[in-house]
């Protein structure tokens, strides 16, 4: 048994529940059953709306971030391998119990995590448009133009990366974290039309002015685009995997 404590959805007061948890391959999980009740528990509905929770074993106190599990199916069944009262609950009631996985995030700064690896693709990318500025005001617009069209492409590719797969599992596995991943999905579309109308400016060199002007504009909305992205994606992607490589 755990003490859970979330956010309420509505209020935003905590509120502390006693539930049921199991350890399945090295993961802890629990089930919003309500004992086969038609209704989700309002445990459930708060993590929704706000993942971060506290959790107490008896013998430790940690925070956690809440997910949907992916594989609900399978982990349902391990679930009612070890406790087979949460299949009769599933028997009571047509609505499908959710199963959720606790991630701690105490033990996270011990390795290298997927959204410190975000962090460092900004950082390099930061660094990128720093030293591309350098360039576009140095006068050298060949130079410039083939730097500029190779990080066009790899900004290109990391954002379509983040909206075909990180940003589609954040949102199934954190529902709280949906609206933001909407809002930074549609600021990419921003940035590929800037992205565009650069290369053109550059492929005419008719237009100085206007070159610095729109590149200042990309800059700037990339320096808060990314700051957003990290203070709503990071601490999830850390939650959920390690970095890649």
């Amino acid at each position: 048994m755990i003490q859970l404590t979330t956010t309420g959805a509505r209020t935003g007061r905590k509120h502390r529940v006693t539930l049921g948890a199991l350890h399945i391959d090295g993961r802890l999980v629990v089930v919003a059953s309500a004992m086969g009740l038609p209704k989700h528990p309002a445990w459930y509905h708060n993590i929704r709306k706000n993942p971060l929770v506290t959790v107490e074993t008896g013998t430790e106190t940690f925070e956690a971030m809440a997910a949907i599990a992916p594989d609900r199916d399978a982990l349902f069944a391990k679930v009612v391998e070890q406790q087979p009262g949460f299949g009769d609950y599933q028997a009571r009631t047509t609505r499908v119990l959710p199963v959720l996985v606790l991630h701690r995030l105490d033990r996270l700064d011990r390795v290298r995590r997927m959204g410190d690896w975000i962090v460092e693709v900004h950082d390099w990318l930061r660094t990128e448009l720093r030293d591309l500025r350098a360039q576009l005001d140095s006068g050298e617009p060949l130079s410039f133009g083939k730097r500029c069209l190779g990080f066009c492409s790899a900004l290109t590719r990391h954002h379509t990366g983040e909206d075909t797969a990180i940003f589609p599992m954040l949102a199934a596995q954190f529902p709280a974290l949906a609206p933001a991943l909407t809002k930074l999905g549609e600021e990419h579309v921003v940035v590929a039309q800037l992205q565009d109308q650069i290369q053109r400016l550059v492929d005419e060199e008719s237009d100085p002015a206007r070159l610095h002007a729109e590149f200042d504009r990309l800059a700037s909305l990339l320096d808060t685009h990314f700051t957003y992205e990290e203070s709503v994606i990071v601490t999830a992607l850390n939650a959920l995997a390690p970095a890649p490589g």
